[in-house]
């Protein structure tokens, strides 16, 4: 009886061991929570993550935030008790900003097709998937808005105005603070001769905003605009969409990722993107506004399932037409094909390829200087009898003050 109690107990035991060992060789499946921005792919970036773990059993919870709030909602997120395992950070201050949070991510398979050119480094690893390839300018209707209309600042001026008299909205902006404000000021800063060692100078304070042609220029535009066209502060920027779809408004200041807004509607526009065309300028502002960045401070197989999530987004068949077809980005890694864009997406990557583009200005000002204190200025100066060049002076201030 001795005998056969031990053997049985040996047998439990061993049993046990194996089933304890069985579950500690079991792969921990991670959990991917994406935290992003972009409204305009809310509902295909929700069918993505569906499709992906169909495929790979991954589970995937996506949070959205509106786009001017985003920053400060992220640093709240990655401080909280739940956090994203995947965020996206513009490059340059922002990336620098959150970098504690950023984990490298060579060795992916999307990473070796990402060219050196357009590659996130932090602490001299890549470490950011790029979005897309993007740009912005004036959303035009052809038929409304001519070559001629754009050769000159007197042209375009005299276009709005005819534009206005024709019961159009000549010139649409609309609320949300890059919208209104934040990419049309990107205009005066890129079209100088060196952008960024004119900042050098004015953040040093040797040159001021309102004595440069360029700001000059900018400032007849916003009395212009201020003159002749709708309010934007009473226009959001889904009206404002649809109102250049439905042939209400000439031209819209925005980018490539818009065309994604007009599918609601049933329209025959002949549209393209142009330059702002400020002292003679034709040139997009043309880069990359996003890294997909991987959260380093989540558990290992949170880490390496957000990376599968990034690989299977950029490098399966499935994924790759929801970047090109669903997403409408303008791809930034050079395995996706680029032959059924838009023709918005399609003016950005002829752009993007002749090299004849502007920068980014944004990317060189001061964290968070669009929403905090440029948003604010231009709701002052569309409803107060402020000048365009006072405007350039209260600019100039907001700025300075945040070095």
């Amino acid at each position: 009886m001795k005998k056969t109690a031990i053997v049985v107990l040996i047998m439990l035991l061993s049993v046990s061991l194996f089933a304890q060992g069985s579950k500690e060789q079991a792969p921990e499946k991670g959990k991917v929570v994406i935290f992003q921005s972009k409204v305009e792919i809310t509902d295909a970036l929700a069918d993505a993550a569906a499709d992906f773990t169909a495929e790979t059993g991954i589970e995937v919870e996506i949070w959205e935030t509106t786009g001017d709030d985003y920053r400060a909602q992220l640093a709240l997120k990655l401080d909280g008790d739940e956090v994203p395992t995947i965020f996206s950070v513009a490059a340059g201050s922002e990336a620098e900003m959150f970098a504690s949070y950023i984990a490298p991510i060579e060795g992916s398979a999307v990473a070796e097709f990402i060219a050196p050119s357009l590659a996130l480094m932090v602490d001299g690893k890549s470490s950011g998937v790029p979005y897309s390839v993007e740009g912005y300018g004036l959303v035009i209707n052809k038929a409304m808005v001519s070559d001629a209309d754009l050769v000159s600042d007197e042209a375009f001026l005299a276009a709005l105005d005819r534009l206005a008299s024709e019961g159009v909205n000549p010139f649409g902006l609309s609320q949300e603070s890059y919208f209104l404000i934040g990419h049309l000021l990107n205009a005066p800063f890129a079209i100088m001769d060196d952008p960024e060692g004119f900042i050098a100078d004015f953040e040093a304070g040797n040159v001021h905003l309102a004595d440069q042609k360029e700001f000059q220029a900018f400032a007849v535009l916003m009395d212009k605009i201020k003159a002749v066209a709708e309010n934007p502060l009473e226009i959001n920027y889904d009206r404002s969409c649809g109102d250049f779809a439905t042939g209400k408004t000439a031209m819209i200041h925005q980018g490539n990722w818009c065309y994604s807004m007009f599918s609601s509607y049933d329209t025959d526009v002949d549209m393209g993107l142009v330059g702002v065309p400020l002292l003679g300028n034709s040139k997009l502002s043309v880069s990359v506004p996003y890294y997909w960045v991987v959260n380093s401070q989540v558990s290992e197989a949170d880490r390496e399932a957000s990376i599968e999530f990034l690989d299977w987004l950029h490098t399966s068949e499935t994924g790759m037409s929801y970047i090109v077809d669903k997403f409408l980005f303008v791809p930034a890694v050079s395995n996706i094909a680029t032959d059924s864009l838009d023709p918005l997406s399609a003016d950005v990557a002829k752009a993007a390829g002749s090299g004849e583009t502007l920068i980014w200005a944004t990317n060189l000002w001061p964290m968070n200087i669009v929403d905090t204190d440029f948003a604010p200025l231009a709701q002052e100066f569309f409803t107060t009898d402020m000048t365009g060049i006072e405007f350039v002076e209260k600019i100039e201030d907001a700025y300075l003050s945040r070095l």
